[in-house]
């Protein structure tokens, strides 16, 4: 059953007759003075019943818990002790120091529906209603800047062998309850006990530098994993649990990403490592979710982005979602424009963001959706040190194109994407430039984008000052993402992509609190200092 917060203070709360002032310039003496108009424990009622059950911890009270939490960057059980022994977490709650507010297991619980029921936005909703009520986030139109950043996720990476190892430790797992043994008792009926040391690879007596043993080491794993399917697909449908089903999945994944079967002598399998990365690796089988990705050529990392909008004008987060980590910055780009409508109510009338966002298809499709999008383009390849496509002169209208020694072609064909391959041929053979131009036999040839015409435009105003000063404004961006890693989103603190997408949604609530809080304390400072001149010159 849903139990609220009593409107009437009790006598002995922190703040109350226990006297505490906390600095108004810091967090807990904001979020403090803000608390009672933040959250109403009715935002949260579907997650409880109507009648049954004993009246719950305030979920406003959790709420606040939650921001305390995240700001602080402790764990569950740190976070429930400082509910009752840290006096600023008190004066936030609202309650007397001493008593916990509630146990560990209701806070977690809290937390998962928050999840379940992404009820993690009403939190981040509330902190740009804050924004509007103070002024800072301005009625009208919103000009958007769009980024990412890696986040490092928490699941263990690791190499093959341990990999395909706690793949099957978590079938094991999964299996031992619908043959109502203990993991240890089911890996030993199996003969599969090795499995459960804490590494796989620790317990082999081989010698890692002999490829041969490696290779029949890696072959008995794989006999044991396939041994350790069949086990699970002879189970009836009434057995073959949520978490049978998972487990066997992502085993399954495991093996076919990196693992290549063979037939060995006297027809014996035998199993190698496969040549190279399969798109879409999984590298942890703790957090089957994550991906290798990469935010530069030189940047590589494992685990997922965090991408957000900001508005330009207030420097606010108006939405942060969290993507795969191989997966390019622009993927949902244009959603993303369309939630940070349905987060504020009002309309995005430009998103800004860097070049990752300045692709041919990410242009094409915002001008589909008819909104704006600026973005630098994407750096030219330097071609080897033969004239580059942009000292070509493409006619988009005309349909041709012009190479650097005056010679036309309006001969192409068209590519699966839509893209366009106007070819030079014969033309090439006798060219005073050829040398420095092309050495292939059929003559050079240019690719045209689908979009070549969105991005000469796009070429054209980043080469003016006005373009280059347009692009800089997406510099407050970079500053949330930099407050974000201040405040610890550089890492995940949870399993899966959902929860990592909760964190970043509180982590954006702290920020944005935080930044409508001191921006409310400037403003009165201003005003309170034109008084004074106006009072000074006066006199």
């Amino acid at each position: 059953m849903l139990g609220k917060r009593k409107p009437q203070r009790a006598l002995f709360d922190v703040g109350n007759v226990f006297a505490l002032a906390l600095d108004p310039h810091c967090f807990h003496g904001q979020l403090a003075a803000a608390a009672p108009r933040l959250f109403s424990d009715d935002a949260f009622a579907t997650f409880y019943d109507d009648r049954l059950g004993r009246p719950s911890v305030p979920p406003s009270q959790l709420a606040l818990l939650t921001l305390l939490q995240h700001e602080a960057g402790c764990s569950d059980a740190e976070a429930v002790a400082r509910s009752a022994f840290d006096l600023r977490w008190a004066a936030v709650l609202g309650r007397s120091a001493g008593t916990p507010l509630c146990a560990k297991s209701t806070f977690q619980l809290f937390r998962a529906h928050l999840v379940l029921h992404d009820a993690v936005r009403t939190l981040f909703l509330a902190s740009l209603q804050e924004a509007k009520n103070a002024g800072l986030l301005q009625r009208g139109p919103l000009k958007v800047a769009l980024d990412t950043k890696p986040i490092l996720g928490r699941g263990a990476v690791e190499d093959t062998f341990n990999l395909l190892a706690t793949g099957i430790q978590q079938l094991l797992s999964a299996l031992a309850p619908v043959a109502r043994q203990s993991p240890q008792q089911y890996a030993a009926a199996t003969q599969l006990g090795r499995y459960l040391a804490p590494s796989i690879k620790g317990s082999a007596e081989i010698d890692w530098s002999d490829g041969g043993q490696r290779n029949e080491f890696l072959t008995q794993i794989v006999m044991d994993a396939r041994r350790l399917l069949r086990l699970a697909g002879e189970l009836s449908a009434g057995e073959a649990t949520g978490p049978v089903r998972d487990a066997a999945q992502l085993l399954m994944q495991l093996l076919l990403q990196d693992i290549q079967e063979n037939e060995g002598e006297n027809g014996r399998p035998s199993a190698t490592l496969r040549v190279g990365t399969a798109p879409g690796r999984i590298p942890s089988a703790t957090d089957p979710e994550q991906r290798h990705g990469r935010k530069s050529r030189s940047q590589r990392f494992t685990g997922y982005k965090g991408a957000i909008a900001v508005d330009r004008e207030s420097q606010l987060i108006v939405d942060a979602t969290v993507l795969p980590g191989n997966a390019a910055d622009a993927q949902g780009a244009l959603a993303q424009v369309e939630q940070v409508e349905a987060n504020t109510g009002q309309k995005v009338a430009e998103a800004l963001g860097d070049c990752a966002y300045g692709s041919g298809e990410t242009r094409q499709a915002f001008v589909a959706a008819g909104r704006a999008l600026v973005a630098k383009t994407p750096q030219e390849a330097s071609n080897g040190g033969f004239f580059p496509k942009r000292a070509f002169v493409i006619d988009v209208i005309g349909e041709r194109v012009i190479c650097p020694a005056g010679i036309g072609t309006g001969q192409y064909s068209v590519e699966a994407d839509g893209s366009r391959q106007y070819r030079f041929g014969g033309a090439c053979k006798e060219c005073v430039l050829r040398a420095p131009c092309t050495t292939a036999g059929e003559g050079r040839r240019i690719r045209v984008h689908a979009q070549e015409a969105l991005l000469q435009r796009a070429r054209a105003y980043q080469e003016t000052s006005a373009g280059r000063g347009h692009l800089r404004e997406r510099v407050v961006v970079e500053h949330r993402l930099a407050r974000l890693g201040q405040l610890g989103m550089g890492q995940a603190r949870y399993l899966g992509r959902a929860k990592t997408r909760c964190q970043l949604l509180l982590l954006a609530t702290v920020a944005n609190l935080r930044r409508t809080w001191n921006w409310v304390q400037e403003q009165g400072a201003e005003r309170r200092g034109s008084n004074g001149r106006a009072g000074a010159a006066a006199a």
